[in-house]
Formats: C-alpha cells, structure tokens, sequence
C-alpha cells in the first residue's frame, strides 16, 4: 500500500475509533489483519466457547482454526443442519464467552449497521455474549448511517449472496430490489446507535480490505 494511502487510513481509523468511543463503544485500531488476530488471540486466551456469526472477515483472517489450536470452543452453525440443530446452536451462542461477528457498516460519527437473514447475529451482537468483538476492514466505513444500510444492501448483501449461492434477484442485476424472495439474507437490521448498557462491545478497526 502506497505509505500516503497507508497514513491516510489510519487518521480515518482513529477517528472513527474516537467516535465510536463516543459512543461508548470499546475500538482500536490495527494496522492489518495479522496484528488484529494476534490482538484477538491473546484477548481470548485458552478455554473459552466462542460464538460465530456468518463472516468472512473472521474466516479471511483464519479465526476460527486459530482459536481452536488455542484451546476454545468454537461455537457456529454448519451446512447441512436442520431447522432445531441450527435454533439450539443459535441459542448457545448468545451464552458464549466471546462473540465475533463483521458488521456490514461503521459510519464516521461512530454508528454500526448489521443486516442479517434469520437474526441471529443481530440478536448476538445486542445482548447475551459476555464480550462481543466485532471486527471491520476499513472498507467498511462510511459516511453516515443512511449510506451504511445503502451499503448494506447493495454491496455486502449481493456479494454474500454470491458466496453462498443464493439464487436471488440481485445476483442477477446488481442492485437491490427489496425482493420477497424465500431465500432472501437481508430481512433483520441491527443498528448500534450506542453500546447497549448491558453489553461488553469491542469494534476492531482494521487497515486493510476485509470480508464484504
């Protein structure tokens, strides 16, 4: 990365980080994803059950294999489970020690926007999880909320799409409908205005291209 770009994104960062602070959120900033898991790792130490979200920053940065080398418990919902198997991994995740998760948005003046399919992210990432770690490249930022649920949509969501082979109108043209497909992932928004009183948020603020 050109240095005058790499300088550049981490003032962005850190004033992102200082406005989610605002907020009440716990932030950093980190200047690449390897210094981020390292971060993580040493923050969940050994014998912890951790909660997954769908994301793919955390699979990008191999979290999951690290923490389970580490000792942890990893706790996510797999391909092939049924309707109940999938409701009882769900449940067992908003009671974990950690949480991971990537939202979709962080907007300037420190707000996080989350779009989920059947909600359980959006329920985990609110309240239940003893910490909740989310972790954003910086592509994720933006201006303002109204941009982040933009994003959200037309960006992260047809790109998930893509990834897991959804066969939903906007694979197809690009751009968001507001279909009432069966098969829809964008039906539950979560929006963090501020840290919810009873919850542990930590937002990771990282200096690279990461997941959608």
């Amino acid at each position: 990365m050109d240095e005058n770009i790499n300088t550049f994104n981490l003032k962005i960062l850190e004033n992102t980080a200082a406005a989610l602070r605002s907020n009440g959120f716990e932030a950093g900033v980190y200047k690449n994803g390897a210094e981020a898991a390292c971060a993580l790792l040493a923050l969940a130490g050994t014998g912890k059950k951790i909660g997954l979200g769908g994301s793919a920053t955390v699979q990008e940065l191999g979290l999951p294999e690290k923490l389970t080398l580490a000792g942890n418990e990893i706790i996510t919902h797999k391909p092939g489970m049924g309707g109940e198997e999938r409701r009882s991994v769900w449940l067992a995740a908003l009671s974990s020690d950690i949480y991971l998760a990537s939202p979709q948005a962080v907007t300037l003046d420190g707000k996080i926007a989350l779009v989920d399919g059947n909600g359980n992210r959006c329920a985990a990432v609110t309240w239940g999880p003893r910490k909740i770690i989310l972790l954003a490249g910086i592509n994720k930022l933006v201006k303002d909320q109204e941009e982040g649920l933009w994003r959200s949509r037309n960006k992260a969501a047809i790109a998930n799409n893509i990834r897991l082979k959804k066969d939903n109108p906007c694979v197809k043209t690009g751009r968001c409908s507001d279909c009432s497909s069966a098969w829809r992932i964008c039906n539950v928004v979560t929006l963090l205005w501020k840290k919810p009183s009873a919850s542990d948020i930590l937002v990771m603020l990282i200096n690279e291209d990461l997941g959608y």
